[in-house]
């Protein structure tokens, strides 16, 4: 089967059965997923009944532990199956009931097992290791206990725990709030498309329009979609004002020394990388203003403004990849990482894991998502354009990840942290880039290949380092007892663009609003994981590449290390140390590298 292309998209039983993710692997039947779910409930009113004793010797201790680890386990084997079915179809109203009781479920483990942390950081430290210590049946455990026992000295009595955690709700409500202006409430007017046509301009096709060849469309977007976030700009500082002071109250209180470390404590990252990156990316970014220098050229502009710094500047191929074509273009790709990843690849194509193809009412978008006891699956929707090819050998590094994570560890220590789970996916990503960029035929190809490279460092790399730098600026002054005003944050906003893009371009007072309009600001020093993943992810590519000695095999035995440890203990085994800014480095050579062979071809 090659593409679904049509005026009507098929119904999902329409779909060829080949074309699907093997779901029938987690639970052949509803009677099978009943089961289950029932078992799950028994034991969550089991845990309920250990409260009290659990922590009373080392038996109860191990009883306890061992009946979580069960119910956790199975609540993510019920979930992967419940959220999989609805994604298939989630207009299938048995499907949207069964993925809703599944999330009512989880809710009711959480509560059920909200006292287990705050009891074990009462307990003497001592007591707690000494029973794991005692007990090999326990030992998968060590780490995860280990790190509950971390936050000692950054947590309150049991009571003041109670009350902000009932506090919770309404501390992060900011956020709900944010949303729903932005999503709902906020009204942006119409513009005039590139066929002289009037269109809304609303939050989905914003970022549609900045794409258009016609500067006067994208332009007036642009303007007048910032424009009318100026018109919110007090509200929506109150907003962002709000979730600064609840993170701030909150890090004071645990006795952290800044919200920036308390907000970094949970992956044991120091503050000090935060601001390496910062400062790396600073030192390389004269690179950035001769990429839009040659933007500016290329689109023939005697003004480049931030407006432009969208639009392509390469001649669209428009060259189809079939679903086989693309699943031995990323098998080739990725050979490079030996034998054992190839054949763990292999059974991701032949073995049901990937659902290709769009069906009606499908899921939209991509993902790769499984449990312990599944399959790693991948959903995609599969139009045979080269992102959608680039996109599955993205997903394909997440699987691969989740695959060996669950092969080669118990349980307890098969879940890699978020900070590190960026990382396989933008490999395999940047592997199948380089290896395109090699076997394109034409000057068009390899162009488009290399714009979509650089596109992805400025995007993931220097524009998240610039979130990340704001935040950090509108966090130390949260910190410091001083009020988030309107006019203040967009002004220091305003000039980090101008720091960020350089004297040539010019920068358009209305993106001082933008500050207002970025959703990650409002889960707090998130967006550095993105620039710092792919730095990492250049630095591994790019040794795999240069094929270094020996480091293939400690890649691979990096996918396989799972959660056993915190994430810059685990990136020594890929000898990558981010006390130093080697990492940072090396992402800046890459972008370089690249520029300077588009720049090259272009003049040829």
């Amino acid at each position: 089967m090659s593409i679904i292309i049509m005026d009507k998209l098929l119904k999902r039983d329409e779909i060829k059965d080949q074309d699907k993710w093997d779901i029938k692997s987690v639970y052949k039947n509803i009677d099978d997923y009943n089961k289950d779910y029932e078992l799950v409930k028994n034991n969550i009113e089991k845990i309920k009944n250990l409260q009290d004793t659990f922590l009373t010797n080392r038996n109860t201790f191990k009883e306890f532990l061992l009946l979580d680890s069960e119910t956790s386990r199975l609540i993510e084997k019920l979930y992967t199956f419940a959220a999989r079915k609805n994604d298939e179809d989630t207009a299938i109203t048995p499907y949207q009931e069964l993925y809703g009781k599944m999330n009512n479920l989880y809710q009711h483990y959480s509560e059920a097992t909200s006292f287990v942390v705050p009891m074990i950081l009462e307990t003497d430290p001592a007591t707690i290791i000494k029973y794991i210590e005692e007990d090999e049946a326990l030992k998968c455990f060590k780490h995860s206990i280990l790190d509950i026992l971390r936050y000692k000295e950054h947590s309150l009595t049991k009571e003041e725990e109670k009350i902000i955690s009932a506090y919770s709700k309404v501390l992060g409500s900011s956020s709900d709030t944010a949303d729903y202006l932005m999503d709902t409430d906020m009204k942006f007017g119409t513009i005039k498309d590139e066929n002289d046509e009037e269109v809304e301009l609303t939050s989905s096709n914003y970022s549609t329009l900045l794409l258009s060849k016609e500067r006067r469309v994208r332009k007036e977007a642009f303007i007048n979609y910032h424009k009318v976030y100026g018109e919110f700009k007090n509200t929506l500082t109150s907003t962002l004002a709000a979730t600064c002071e609840s993170l701030s109250v909150s890090s004071k209180l645990r006795k952290f020394n800044s919200s920036l470390e308390a907000s970094l404590f949970d992956d044991f990252i120091p503050t000090s990388l935060y601001d390496n990156l910062i400062t790396v990316v600073h030192k390389n970014l004269p690179n950035l203003y001769n990429y839009f220098e040659i933007k500016r050229k290329l689109l023939k502009l005697d003004e480049f403004h931030l407006y432009d710094g969208y639009v392509s500047t390469i001649k669209e191929i428009d060259k189809k990849y079939s679903f086989e074509e693309a699943e031995e273009l990323v098998k080739k790709a990725l050979s490079i990482l030996g034998e054992e990843y190839s054949q763990v690849l292999n059974k991701a194509f032949k073995e049901g894991y990937i659902d290709k193809y769009p069906n009606l009412n499908k899921r939209s978008g991509a993902y790769s998502s499984g449990s312990y006891d599944t399959k790693p699956f991948i959903l995609l929707n599969y139009t045979e354009t080269y992102n959608d090819v680039s996109t599955l050998a993205h997903e394909l590094g997440h699987s691969m990840h989740s695959y060996f994570s669950n092969q080669y560890n118990s349980y307890e220590e098969s879940s890699y942290p978020i900070f590190l789970a960026e990382i396989a996916s933008t490999v395999n990503e940047l592997l199948f880039s380089y290896y395109m960029e090699e076997q394109a035929k034409t000057k068009d190809e390899k162009l488009s290949i290399l714009n979509e490279r650089l596109d992805t460092f400025k995007s993931t790399v220097f524009r998240q380092t610039m979130f990340a730098e704001f935040e950090r600026y509108i966090h130390d002054l949260t910190d410091k007892g001083e009020v988030l005003t309107a006019d203040a944050i967009c002004n220091y906003y305003y000039e980090l663009n101008k720091v960020y893009f350089g004297e040539n371009v010019v920068i358009d007072k209305e993106v001082q609003f933008e500050a207002l309009r970025i959703p990650h600001f409002y889960t707090p020093f998130y967006v550095y994981k993105y620039a710092t993943g792919l730095s990492i992810a250049s630095y591994i590519a790019k040794n795999i590449l240069n094929h270094t000695p020996n480091f293939k095999e400690k890649y691979i035995e990096f996918l396989k290390s799972g959660g056993r440890d915190y994430p810059l203990e685990v990136l020594k085994i890929i000898d990558i140390d981010l006390s130093d800014t080697k990492v940072f480095d090396e992402a800046m050579n890459m972008f370089k590298e690249t520029l300077d062979k588009f720049i090259s071809l272009n003049n040829e």
